[in-house]
């Protein structure tokens, strides 16, 4: 059985103030701001390993977690922050997701060059980037296969990218990877 791991789920929300960066950058103390590089606050978080990116628009970003209930809470800990410095904000704010990034490991090779010449709507230049790229049927799916075995898919949603991976695994079959093995349920 083949196993599919979430390695990042990308959201954003947006509270309903402007943010003042440079002020909020004095009174968080984790906070890193570099606004000659990037006009932006970015707050780490180990548990879950993750990060928050704030703008000065309102809108954050979390990247990092690797589950909606990791997101739930990476959110909470911004918003909790956010709350004990003063920041007004809505409390009901909309979490969108913007990538998923999953992979699995087929735990044998594939052939590259062979797949590149079979299938339809690739990209293989392995001295610009090892792997093969596949567009599928599914506009909102990128699928990046290695040589390895390893897979990596990212989509919009989680439900998208498992049907991607399961078309994918189908036509592979075609290549050598045995039947059992073509099961992409988490």
């Amino acid at each position: 059985m083949v196993e599919v791991k979430v390695e990042n789920i990308v959201v954003s929300f947006t509270i309903s103030s402007l943010l003042d960066l440079p002020k909020l950058a004095e009174i968080l103390p984790d906070a890193m701001y570099k606004p000659d590089e990037v006009p932006v606050i970015v707050l780490h978080f180990s548990k879950p390993r993750s990060m928050a990116t704030l703008f000065s628009t309102g809108n954050i970003v979390v990247t990092g977690p690797r589950s909606m209930d990791e997101v739930h809470d990476v959110v909470k800990m911004v918003t909790d922050r956010l709350d004990v410095v003063g920041v007004p904000f809505d409390k009901t704010s909309e979490i969108n997701i913007k990538n998923v990034t999953v992979s699995t490991d087929l735990q044998q090779p594939l052939k590259l060059r062979r797949l590149a010449k079979s299938l339809q709507t690739v990209e293989y230049t392995p001295k610009v980037f090892p792997g093969l790229i596949y567009k599928g049927e599914d506009p909102n799916t990128v699928i990046l296969l290695f040589d390895s075995g390893k897979i990596v898919c990212n989509g919009i949603r989680l439900e998208d990218v498992t049907v991607a991976l399961d078309k994918i695994l189908e036509k592979l079959l075609i290549f050598g990877i045995k039947k059992e093995e073509n099961v992409c349920q988490k």
